[in-house]
């Protein structure tokens, strides 16, 4: 995911040596390798509550040891800090412009458990956030973006068809919105709902439109759907590589607020999934 909001070019990765971290890490040097970008490699022992000590940053650093070795094609720098592990993490994550994180971790009280440390991440980090999990489809060649109308959704957006300009893979724009029971406006005898879907195709129209004329070269598909938002957006990551959401959307009826969709579908999604702000 490029972001041009910084000149460091670099990508952060929490790093605990779990299953889940090793995936994030391999999924973040590859995009550090097809971006050029460098990789720093964060180990958190959280002494604050340990007894342990230097015991603690020993292990971190015994987690660490290899990884400059393996990623030698790129530009790694290797860290062990002990605190709290979303502080940490928050001020790693200051001088670098991705924060990559595994979906689980295997630390003392699951620290990297979606609905904490990850949901804690995603909400505060100045740089965009993306938790890795395994795709639902290994071909999958499609980057899935909800979107709302909302400024956050659109630099999901316009990151997703940025990737894509690089990978070659199709975007498909999915605006999503919670129905209720059809009803009939007695005045006109039109179902309302009717109504709502052409409202919420022009917006999505709105929305694709510039990023067709500034990414001419991306496939870009686009879908208005009244289904749940979190229900739309997990169903079509089963067939996605990458799920982009903004960090803050337009509310309850609109969607995107973290804490309702984007952290349902940071639970639930069945592909990495990428918080954009």
């Amino acid at each position: 995911m490029d972001n041009p909001r910084t000149p460091t070019r670099r990508i952060l990765v929490a790093y605990d040596g779990s299953a889940d971290a090793e995936l994030a890490l391999r999924w973040a040097a590859e995009e550090a390798r097809a971006t050029g970008r460098g990789l720093h490699v964060v180990t958190v022992d959280d002494a604050i509550t340990s007894p342990w000590g230097a015991e603690m940053v020993h292990r971190g650093e015994d987690v660490l040891a290899g990884i400059e070795e393996r990623f030698g094609d790129l530009d790694v720098e290797v860290e062990t800090r002990v605190g709290h592990v979303t502080g940490e993490l928050l001020r790693a994550s200051v001088s670098d412009d991705l924060l990559v994180v595994g979906s689980r971790g295997h630390g003392r009280a699951e620290d990297l458990l979606i609905g904490s440390v990850s949901q804690h991440l995603a909400r505060h980090a100045p740089c965009p956030v993306v938790v890795v999990r395994p795709t639902h489809g290994a071909d999958a060649r499609r980057i899935v973006v909800g979107v709302d109308g909302s400024a956050t959704s659109s630099a999901a957006l316009e990151q997703a068809c940025r990737r894509a300009e690089r990978t070659g893979e199709t975007v498909v724009a999915l605006h999503a919105w919670r129905t209720h029971a059809p009803s009939t406006d007695v005045w006109n005898a039109e179902p309302r709902a009717q109504e709502g879907l052409a409202h919420r195709q022009v917006l999505l129209a709105e929305s694709v439109a510039g990023m067709r004329v500034d990414h001419p070269d991306v496939v870009i598909e686009q879908e208005a759907v009244p289904v749940a938002p979190v229900r739309c957006l997990v169903d079509a990551s089963r067939g996605a590589s990458l799920l982009v959401v903004g960090s803050h959307g337009l509310g309850f009826f609109g969607g995107l607020l973290l804490g309702s969709v984007s952290q349902g579908v940071l639970q639930r999604a069945e592909c990495p999934v990428a918080v954009v702000r």
